[in-house]
């Protein structure tokens, strides 16, 4: 007797993990567009310097106090980088990256990633990163579904989206909104911290 006679389909197969190099390569690749966006804040908070100090409301000297103190300019990069994470994988489950390498990041429950669980994993990432990502590779390699410690801890796992399931994939138009909020989030971070620095 036939699976069709008995009004039953054949198994799907069963969803797994991503890989810690596809994976790696996604995270390559929004760091690279992050570069893209430190060029453009750089250069609009360079402006808005000059503009600012011509009005006489910012003292000369600008350009040594950008060079003398990096730190501003480092913990709010690091602070968009974590935005644009948590609302690109909150909003719609996918970074630039994740989307370019055809991922997505689902609750652990197969429905779509929320914000808090996006914020808790793009938090952890600086835990899993460490050592090159090895932290995150061991720990990947110990479970089914190949989650890293950020993923443990905020109850996700990073799925092919081919395997995802439709109800948890968002229209275009939510990609679009989620990558536009996450990109000028990292953006914005990067330019208050120029102007910051510099002021």
């Amino acid at each position: 007797m036939s699976f069709l006679s008995l009004g039953l389909t054949e198994a799907q197969p069963a969803i797994v993990g991503a890989g810690f190099w596809i994976r790696f390569l996604a995270r390559a690749l929004d760091t690279i567009y992050g570069f893209l966006f430190g060029y453009i804040a750089g250069f609009t908070g360079g402006v808005a310097l000059a503009i600012l100090q011509a009005h006489a409301l910012v003292t000369p000297g600008w350009h040594q106090r950008l060079v003398a103190s990096p730190a501003s300019r480092i913990v709010l990069s690091l602070l968009g980088a974590i935005l644009y994470h948590t609302f690109c994988e909150g909003l719609s489950g996918a970074s630039l990256g994740k989307l370019m390498c055809g991922l997505r990041v689902l609750s652990d429950d197969l429905t779509p990633c929320r914000l808090r669980p996006a914020l808790i994993r793009s938090l952890a990432y600086y835990v899993d990163g460490l050592v090159f990502g090895v932290v995150a590779y061991l720990s990947m390699d110990k479970t089914p579904m190949r989650q890293r410690h950020g993923d443990h801890w905020a109850h996700t796992v990073v799925v092919k989206n081919s395997q995802a399931p439709e109800t948890s994939k968002p229209s275009d138009l939510r990609l679009l909104a989620a990558l536009a909020a996450g990109s000028s989030a990292w953006v914005l971070s990067i330019f208050v911290g120029v102007v910051w620095a510099g002021y």
